[in-house]
């Protein structure tokens, strides 16, 4: 049992990292609700089993360092696109509310934010980069025993899901001391700030490229 300790600290880890989803999963929390924010984790949840199966089975083939360049663009380009896309949907929403004076009561689909916690997630090609460097390291602790690692690895998802589960229900009781108008200026900030790290995922992507081929 002591061999999965590693996992707690592992799991809390991947809970608080400050990257576009973290606000993104606390954001949906706060104006939505726990319910909502945890179905996006269960989309996360299921990326994250296929890129430990990706790097499971052979990832050393994909994370090629020549490839590397090309799949943070392409991950940048991914986010910056959802950012800008959302930030339009967010505005034209407000702009509607304040024309008919009618506020706009959404029932938004669960698996729908599933697909959405799944995307988000998989096109963060440094959760890859994370899992590879896991297996890496509790690979040959565990003599490459398939059931110890699938364990190491869901005892670690456990944690984060956990973890999440607890800042959700703190994160949810601000909902009512939060204004209509603080509610829209934070999507908004949010959808900038995920725009601007797609944007320095492609200009590091393209600038590790460039390095190259000099």
């Amino acid at each position: 049992m002591l061999d999965f300790l590693p996992a707690i600290p592992l799991g809390i880890l991947l809970s608080f990292s400050f990257g576009p989803l973290f606000f993104i999963l606390l954001e949906t929390s706060i104006s939505k609700g726990i319910k909502q924010a945890f179905f996006i984790d269960v989309g996360v949840v299921f990326s994250d089993i296929t890129f430990f199966s990706i790097a499971y089975f052979g990832a050393s083939k994909i994370i090629t360092e020549e490839n590397q360049p090309a799949l943070f663009v392409l991950g940048g380009v991914l986010l910056a696109s959802y950012g800008t896309l959302s930030f339009f949907k967010t505005y034209q929403k407000r702009k509607k509310q304040q024309k008919g004076k009618v506020k706009i009561i959404e029932t938004p689909n669960l698996f729908s934010l599933a697909i959405k916690g799944y995307l988000l997630n998989i096109i963060n090609v440094a959760v890859l980069f994370f899992w590879t460097g896991v297996l890496f390291v509790i690979g040959p602790k565990f003599e490459m025993d398939t059931t110890k690692i699938w364990l190491f690895f869901l005892a670690t998802v456990s944690t984060y899901v956990a973890v999440n589960l607890c800042k959700y229900y703190f994160a949810s009781k601000l909902k009512s001391k939060l204004t209509d108008s603080i509610l829209y200026k934070m999507k908004q900030a949010l959808n900038v700030f995920v725009f601007i790290c797609g944007i320095y995922l492609v200009v590091d992507g393209s600038s590790s490229s460039l390095t190259e081929i000099i």
